[in-house]
């Protein structure tokens, strides 16, 4: 038995097999790459859950938002969220791994960023050549996997990506009071944010909520 299939039975016996043609990786450039997180009335969403919804809350991290497709366990193609091909840029990122220990074909989402030195320095959203020895790779999602959500961060954290860190309930009434904490700066204090974001971590729920056109019904941004 291969290396692969000791140490990811679980995450390779969940990947669904998609084609090609249905893959955000063949977008013409131009093309919206990702979904957005639902926005509006936070109150309204959570009234739409079951009381015991188990809820992951993660850091809105402040950066450029890449996908990355790896086939044979190296990166084949990078995109930026315009679908255009960044694959030169990104293996020239330090923190992106560029080996993997799974020949599958595997479809992930994250953020290049630039971590928070202090409380007064500037948050910077580009990320330019001068600054790219600084700069992080948070990975927060792997398309076309049935596991739930918590368990995907899991995999990927095995896989030796950075994942971000996250906080559970399935308590709605907590959601305000960890809001509270990220506006004192007591909350993902490591990362450049603008908010926070909510996800149910079931993966049957999220297929149940679905998504449209523009974001998906299982994912939501406060701040």
């Amino acid at each position: 038995m291969s290396i692969d299939n000791i140490n990811f039975d679980h995450l390779l016996n969940n990947l669904e097999k998609t084609s090609f043609k249905n893959s955000i990786f063949n977008y013409e450039p131009g093309r919206r790459a990702f979904l957005s997180l639902g926005k509006g009335s936070v109150s309204k969403w959570l009234d739409t859950l079951l009381p015991n919804t188990r809820l992951i809350l993660e850091p809105k991290i402040i950066g450029e938002s890449i996908g990355i497709q790896y086939i044979n366990g190296k990166i084949n193609k990078a995109i930026n969220k315009n679908s255009e091909d960044i694959t030169e840029k990104i293996n020239s990122q330090k923190s992106v791994p560029k080996c993997i220990l799974i020949k599958e074909r595997i479809e992930i989402r994250g953020v290049l960023y630039e971590p928070k030195q202090n409380k007064t320095e500037p948050i910077n959203i580009k990320i330019n050549s001068q600054k790219r020895h600084k700069i992080k790779f948070c990975v927060f999602h792997i398309f076309h996997c049935k596991i739930n959500h918590f368990q995907a961060l899991q995999e990927l954290k095995n896989l030796n990506f950075e994942t971000p860190e996250t906080q559970f309930t399935k308590f709605i009434s907590d959601i305000e009071l960890y809001r509270q904490y990220w506006k004192e700066e007591k909350l993902f204090q490591s990362y450049p944010t603008s908010g926070l974001v909510l996800k149910i971590n079931s993966r049957k729920l999220q297929n149940q909520l679905g998504e449209n056109n523009i974001s998906r019904n299982w994912a939501y941004a406060i701040n």
